[in-house]
């Protein structure tokens, strides 16, 4: 008799232990669908729940196992969520997630625009000393015709009323700096 209640003591003080550590596992599979499920952090709420269910039952085993798993969940919790983060920021799904991009299109697309940029400047270079007239008012920027185009302008100074002639002294980053032509 004695050693039957001996064996039923020793399976209860264990059955604690078990279910912190079936709380511990919840909480790692919670987490990983978390990084796939979009749900506002409510999977992060329940894997943060599961693991205070788990300290919970460590404590229920022994207040020493419990301050042990709480101790181990302070100091390893963070850096093993660091190296969870480093490992899984370098995989090429988080690249998908996070730039869009792996098979580096983003520097492709980069050069891509720098160069059309390069080609807007160097068009628009050509049109120093040109005149034309203004479209709308330049208060100091606005619409201007040049060479039968329209073309966002700056004025070099002040206001310039619409319909006024004006010649193109300056273009400086894609911005066609203008004056008004004295008549």
């Amino acid at each position: 008799m004695i050693t039957f209640l001996s064996q039923t003591t020793a399976a209860q003080s264990s059955s604690p232990i078990l279910w912190a550590f079936i709380f511990i596992a919840i909480a790692v599979v919670i987490f990983f669908i978390e990084i796939f499920v979009p749900s506002g952090g409510l999977l992060a709420l329940l894997g943060g729940l599961s693991i205070i269910a788990s300290l919970i039952s460590f404590f229920m085993h022994d207040i020493n196992t419990g301050l042990i798993a709480t101790g181990i969940y302070i100091v390893f919790g963070p850096v093993i969520a660091w190296i969870a983060f480093k490992i899984w920021a370098s995989s090429s799904l988080a690249k998908r997630m996070i730039l869009g991009e792996v098979d580096g299109g983003g520097e492709f697309a980069m050069q891509e625009s720098e160069m059309r940029r390069h080609e807007r400047l160097d068009q628009l270079q050509t049109l120093v000393g040109c005149t034309g007239e203004t479209i709308t008012v330049l208060r100091p920027i606005g619409v201007v015709r040049i060479n039968d185009q329209r073309f966002d302008a700056m004025a070099e100074s002040g206001v310039i009323p619409a319909n006024i002639a004006i010649e193109v002294v300056e273009v400086y980053d894609n911005q066609i700096k203008v004056r008004e032509v004295s008549a």
